[in-house]
């Protein structure tokens, strides 16, 4: 080697000194050089494969999906549980004999039924030997509502085997002749049998028929039921209220535009003809003129009241003919001209 040529550096007989006195001594590498840990490192990690991840092996779902799983689960298990017990017991009241209705006895009959208390009976005999869960109850209630009498029923079920029925009956207000039968009617026209063994105090209907349907009889009604109460409206002379209802005999609602009824007042009962307002006013015409009127025209046999200003008198000519005439000694009255009921001319009076 030259002398002034510098050795190479990475000659390991120069790092270890081997080479004896050197003028490069400064320059000069220790004797380790190269052979410490570090620089071996550093060159396994130029050789070293690239680390590789490890995967750590987790569950199919997160832990907060689970338990949502869970609890769902716990509760289709529990309503499972419960609908299997619901099941069993409603197979048990549906089927048991303890729930069945044995006799007459265990239908208890409660409320005001005593004239529909044998049909309601018959109805509800219909029921025994059945279970009263399997008895429908709206069904027993629509029945029993078909019974004229009754207005309003319901049915309970009584633990273990009975039934309560009760019974709400209409209030009749008013006879109703239907050919040569007489019934009982309601406010709403709903007709009735006439119980046994029961008394009442009606003015009679006209002008009804059984065949017509409810909703023809119950406007007509709402007009008698506005008529009775007017006429129960008025008070007397002490006033004290008076009850002009009693005055009637008969009502013939066949015309709704003009009431006509049979009142009490004169010498016997005279139809009168009270349109269809103002029953009560036109009514106080009658029982204040009556009298005078048959002082002054002889028995009546009608009375149109419907005008405001003039009161039309019917005589009874029936009667004036058939009254017998005043035994005398004098010459025998002239015999009365015969009259045409059709052609006599009503008389009118001024109120």
């Amino acid at each position: 080697m030259a002398r002034n040529q510098k050795p190479p550096i990475d000659d390991p007989f120069y790092r270890r000194g081997k080479t004896g006195h050197s003028p490069f001594a400064d320059d000069s590498l220790p004797l380790n050089a190269g052979l410490e840990e570090d620089d071996g490192e550093e060159e396994e990690q130029q050789f070293r494969r690239a680390s590789k991840r490890v995967p750590v092996r987790r569950g199919a779902l997160a832990s907060k999906t689970a338990s949502r799983v869970r609890a769902v689960l716990t509760v289709v298990l529990v309503l499972g549980a419960l609908g299997a017990a619901v099941y069993e017991a409603r197979n048990f009241a549906m089927h048991s004999w303890r729930f069945r209705v044995r006799s007459a006895a265990d239908v208890e009959l409660a409320g005001d039924a005593s004239n529909s208390h044998t049909q309601v009976v018959e109805k509800m005999r219909e029921v025994i030997g059945r279970n009263i869960f399997q008895i429908s109850l709206d069904e027993r209630k629509r029945e029993l509502e078909k019974i004229p009498w009754v207005e309003t029923a319901s049915v309970v079920r009584i633990w273990p085997n009975h039934l309560r029925v009760v019974v709400h009956e209409r209030t009749p207000v008013a006879f109703v002749a239907l050919g040569e039968r007489v019934e009982l009617v309601d406010s709403g026209g709903v007709l009735m049998e006439l119980p046994p063994q029961r008394e009442y105090s009606f003015p009679v209907i006209l002008g009804m028929n059984e065949n017509e349907p409810i909703s023809t009889r119950a406007p007509r009604m709402k007009i008698f039921m506005r008529l009775m109460n007017e006429l129960d409206g008025g008070t007397g002379s002490t006033g004290a209220k008076v009850q002009y209802s009693r005055d009637l005999e008969e009502v013939d609602l066949s015309d709704p535009g003009n009431v006509r009824v049979l009142a009490k007042g004169g010498l016997e009962p005279i139809w009168l003809d009270l349109g269809s307002e103002a029953f009560l006013q036109r009514f106080m015409v009658f029982l204040s003129n009556v009298q005078k009127w048959e002082q002054e025209r002889g028995k009546l046999k009608s009375v149109d009241l419907r005008y405001e200003h003039e009161v039309i008198l019917n005589p009874d000519m029936q009667a004036a003919v058939q009254a017998p005439p005043v035994a005398t000694r004098q010459a025998a009255p002239k015999k009365p001209e015969p009259t045409v009921k059709s052609k006599q001319k009503p008389h009118k009076k001024r109120k």
